[in-house]
């Protein structure tokens, strides 16, 4: 059987097939942005009147962090340099009482006058209820999050918890789809188109940069 005559005999048979294989393949972006690198300053917490707030993490685990998040975050064109990783002594605060919100106690113990004037401020904490919070600086993440996986989500999840985060310093909001960077309390990383055109937005904005329309 010739090489036509078969392709007229069998291709009606493997084309519903062909077309779903395509279909089911990732659909792949050749879009390529400017890289945009935004400062960082990072706080290891330290406090022996309050366990919860002393982190565990080192130097070289935040380094491995922000490496992850430098992955995540590349899809967008942002880069999130180090500009400096150290301890930061927390304030003598009271214990948490049961009424007081975690995230509110874990700000009150956070001293503010060794952030950086130019850099995004990320604070490390051992343990609080929600696993992270920015409500304007410094952004809090929580070492051991509790979280959800999803298929394809990333390993990292302390720093997919700090990606999350830092999305809200680029004013995106929460988008509850299982696989998002900005679900709640998941291991998934994707962004859509328009997450990374406002995160851009507003990462040329912290630059100084005017966006262009």
């Amino acid at each position: 059987m010739d090489c036509r005559r078969w392709l007229i005999l069998f291709m009606p048979r493997f084309l519903p097939i062909f077309l779903l294989l395509l279909w089911s393949l990732p659909v792949c972006s050749n879009e390529s942005f400017p890289i945009l690198s935004l400062k960082v300053r990072v706080h290891l917490m330290l406090s022996v009147a309050n366990p919860r707030l002393q982190t565990t993490l080192t130097e070289k685990e935040v380094r491995a962090i922000f490496d992850e998040v430098n992955v995540i975050w590349s899809k967008a064109g942002i880069r999130f340099e180090l500009e400096a990783i150290g301890s930061l002594q927390a304030l003598d605060v009271a214990p948490k009482r049961w009424y007081i919100k975690d995230r509110n106690w874990v700000k009150t113990a956070i001293p503010t006058n060794q952030f950086s004037p130019t850099a995004i401020d990320v604070c490390y904490v051992k343990d609080m209820g929600p696993n992270g919070f920015f409500y304007g600086e410094p952004v809090v993440v929580c070492e051991n999050p509790e979280f959800y996986k999803v298929s394809g989500g990333t390993d990292n999840i302390v720093a997919r918890v700090t990606a999350h985060e830092l999305g809200h310093v680029l004013f995106l909001q929460h988008r509850q789809e299982r696989d998002s960077l900005m679900a709640s309390a998941k291991n998934g990383f994707s962004l859509n188109g328009q997450e990374i055109k406002d995160a851009r937005k507003r990462a040329l904005e912290i630059l100084g940069q005017t966006p262009q329309p």
